[in-house]
């Protein structure tokens, strides 16, 4: 009898997290756009922007580690590279990419397809079930992002390639989803903290590799401010979030752990508004709102049980 209360206490309790990790996810990819594009006025380009808040979270994974001195089995790091290099090094390279030939409107709006890419390709490989509600949920949340996508700047840039731009982002995209679905498969089998490290030092070899290769990191332009917004968006927006969504795969679907697609443009849309000054329009505002009722349709499905692993 006690057994059976403290499991359930224990369920109850992992149950309770999971909505507060992708909350928290949510809020640090949110406002990424908010300081990223701060930091775009202060002079940081956008290799600066992703390198150095990469280089920032995984130094504060790394002495984590150290702290607590983690021993990491060899299968740790196999399943931690395979997760991170996509996750964390591929699609935004991809998506950096991207923005070279299509605007950054465009590109938001390609992005708003890995929730339900990753809800499709979780239920080919791993044969997660999805759900009419689920279905639905996807499909109004979808409409409402791209609704707020839409309000805003989705012009193309002057000189750019839309196919070229498009398939960079569409390659983005199947990356981001398909390292949800390997989150999903792997992460239950580890400590969050654990599998953290070599997702971030695979991520952040990738990136780093990109800038040294292309050049394009320039530093010495940047002033104390804007070195201390890259270290909040290194922290806030590439730490957090990832973690979040990390410990959320031990103990949730991939497809619900993907809400976190939907979620983040409306809070950047609500950040832009009250710390830049942004125009808050019908359509952003209809947007929102179908978003949110999309996320609560689709995360309404019962969590799906897996045995609890552990470690933190």
């Amino acid at each position: 009898m006690t057994d059976r209360s403290t499991t359930g206490s224990v369920t109850g309790m992992i149950r309770n997290r999971v909505p507060i990790a992708i909350a928290a996810a949510s809020v640090g990819w949110g406002l990424a756009g908010v300081g990223t594009r701060a930091a775009y006025g202060a002079g940081a380009n956008t290799s600066t922007v992703v390198v150095i808040r990469t280089l920032v979270a995984t130094a504060a994974v790394v002495a984590f580690a150290v702290a607590r001195r983690h021993r990491l089995e060899r299968r740790t790091w196999r399943d931690g590279l395979i997760i991170g290099i996509p996750r964390i090094g591929i699609a935004p390279m991809l998506f950096m990419a991207s923005l070279q030939y299509i605007s950054a409107g465009v590109e938001s709006l390609i992005i708003t397809l890995i929730p339900a890419t990753t809800a499709g390709i979780a239920a080919v490989t791993i044969g997660e079930r999805l759900r009419r509600r689920q279905l639905v949920g996807l499909a109004v949340g979808l409409a409402g992002t791209a609704l707020i996508i839409a309000a805003g700047e989705s012009g193309i840039a002057e000189g750019g390639d839309v196919v070229r731009g498009g398939l960079l982002a569409l390659g983005g995209v199947a990356a981001g989803s398909t390292s949800g679905v390997l989150s999903r498969r792997f992460a239950p089998h580890h400590g969050t903290a654990k599998l953290a490290l070599p997702m971030f030092v695979g991520g952040a070899a990738v990136v780093s590799g990109f800038g040294l290769a292309t050049s394009s990191v320039r530093t010495a332009s940047l002033g104390p401010s804007t070195w201390f917004l890259l270290i909040a968006l290194g922290i806030g927006s590439t730490l957090l979030p990832f973690v979040s969504t990390l410990y959320a795969s031990r103990h949730a679907t991939a497809a619900t752990v993907a809400l976190t697609g939907y979620l983040a443009p409306v809070i950047g849309v609500v950040g832009g508004v009250a710390l830049l000054g942004e125009h808050l329009s019908i359509p952003i505002v209809v947007g929102g709102a179908m978003t949110i009722a999309g996320v609560f349709l689709a995360g309404r499905s019962p969590t799906r049980r897996v045995a609890t692993p552990t470690g933190p």
